[in-house]
């Protein structure tokens, strides 16, 4: 066993390093990343414009019953109040996410971010204005325009840049100020870029009457079919999960496929919600950071509490330190200290428990166990409560302390494997 960790070890770490460096990849990350406030604070404003109940809700409690009627009448009297500042948040996803990832892309170039992201910004609405009536495409700033946002980014700034750098500038004389030197040099790529975006653009209209965000929903929706489903995704959580047990960071490889996912469906089930429909969509990032992570990658809440009942002393007080952070989704001390990080027994369940729960929260989600998620709760908040307040369904708690119960019987017995090896060497160093 040790032999083929090894192995692996020497071929996956090459990977890690390359993913975990490579700018393209990161700047989809970082946009991603950068869009979490924005999507916590248009739920909070979803949670007090759309009530989970209706008008004939009764509890038999008569202060909780005046309560909810207040709140629902409210609700629906300052609606258009309410959600603006949904809309100006998760309503424009997309032009977020686009600023995000041509900065992080132009700062890892180290050129002048702000004479690459507002070119960029000016580039992605002019793609998703049609020529006729100029009426922007506002779906395409929604949680369907991610991915295209993304890839517009990253060409424009990459368009730019090789402009740059044959020296396409105009360059002014050294007493003008920087700011207006930038300003001037970035004018060339900037032109460049537009005729080759907007060009492309012009093109699609013409040829298939459809603006390019159009072609791209239809081309990334039977994507999106064969990788969001509950057979694709738990392979994909798998192969993280057994990937990070060897350093490979989950947001540098897989996670470049499955967090816009999740982003756009929990920002779609978002919208649903606020036209009066059902959320449909289960895998979001609720989904994940609730069902898949208890207690962060590997599922490893339960793990905490089984190590504060273990016989091992190392165990035992690594269990009283990582507790609290677990309960918040945070097991660094325990991947690192435990350590599961390149461990041959515990790599085993960190791989197979985040799959289980995969399937089965997906599972009860489909057959409408619990409500899909579509609030966006802090990633930190501890996993029952925070799976409760994502899906307004207080069934989401009972189906995570599920979880944890089968999580629990998962890692039991490659924990005790592991404390036995553990206590041999404790008894020997005792013993001198």
């Amino acid at each position: 066993m040790a032999e083929l960790l090894n192995k692996l070890e020497a071929r996956l770490m090459p990977i890690a390093g390359f993913f975990g460096r490579q700018r393209h990849f990161l700047a989809v990350r970082d946009g991603i990343v950068s869009a979490i406030p924005f999507t916590i604070i248009g739920s909070l404003f979803l949670v007090v414009a759309a009530p989970p109940f209706s008008a004939d809700i009764s509890t038999g409690i008569g202060f909780l019953d005046s309560f909810l009627m207040a709140w629902l009448n409210f609700a629906e009297a300052n609606a258009d109040y309410i959600m603006a500042p949904f809309h100006a948040s998760m309503g424009i996803m997309s032009l977020f996410i686009c600023i995000a990832a041509a900065y992080s892309l132009t700062k890892s170039y180290g050129k002048q971010p702000l004479s690459y992201v507002l070119p960029t910004v000016c580039i992605y609405i002019m793609i998703i204005t049609p020529v006729k009536d100029g009426n922007i495409l506002t779906a395409a700033m929604e949680s369907q325009g991610i991915l295209l946002a993304v890839f517009v980014a990253l060409i424009s700034v990459e368009i730019m840049r090789f402009v740059e750098n044959r020296g396409w500038t105009i360059r002014m004389p050294k007493g003008v100020p920087p700011v207006v030197a930038d300003s001037f040099s970035s004018l060339f790529p900037f032109a460049i870029a537009i005729i080759i975006m907007y060009g492309a653009s012009l093109l699609c209209q013409f040829t298939t009457g459809k603006l390019i965000p159009d072609v791209f929903f239809s081309m990334f929706a039977n994507v999106k079919a064969g990788v969001d489903n509950i057979y694709m995704m738990t392979l994909l959580i798998g192969l993280e999960s057994f990937l990070f047990g060897f350093g490979v960071h989950p947001t540098t490889v897989v996670g470049a496929i499955i967090n816009p996912i999740s982003l756009m469906n929990t920002t779609a089930n978002a919208e649903l919600i606020t036209k009066g429909m059902a959320a449909t969509n289960i895998y979001t990032d609720p989904f994940f950071n609730f069902y898949i992570g208890i207690g962060g990658a590997g599922a490893t809440l339960i793990l905490c509490f089984l190590l504060l009942r273990s016989k091992s002393k190392q165990m035992k007080e690594l269990g009283k330190i990582a507790i609290i952070p677990s309960i918040f989704n945070i097991n660094e001390p325990l991947i690192f200290g435990l350590p599961i990080f390149l461990n041959p027994i515990l790599i085993i369940p960190f791989t197979l428990v985040p799959m289980i729960n995969t399937a089965v929260a997906w599972i009860a989600t489909a057959v409408g166990l619990v409500a899909p998620a579509y609030i966006n709760a802090p990633w930190t908040a501890p996993a029952p409560f925070a799976a409760i307040l994502s899906t307004m369904d207080i069934r989401a708690g009972l189906l995570v302390l599920a979880l944890m119960a089968i999580d629990g019987c998962i890692w039991y017995p490659f924990m005790k494997v592991y404390e036995k090896q553990l206590l041999l060497k404790e008894g020997e160093e005792e013993n001198g």
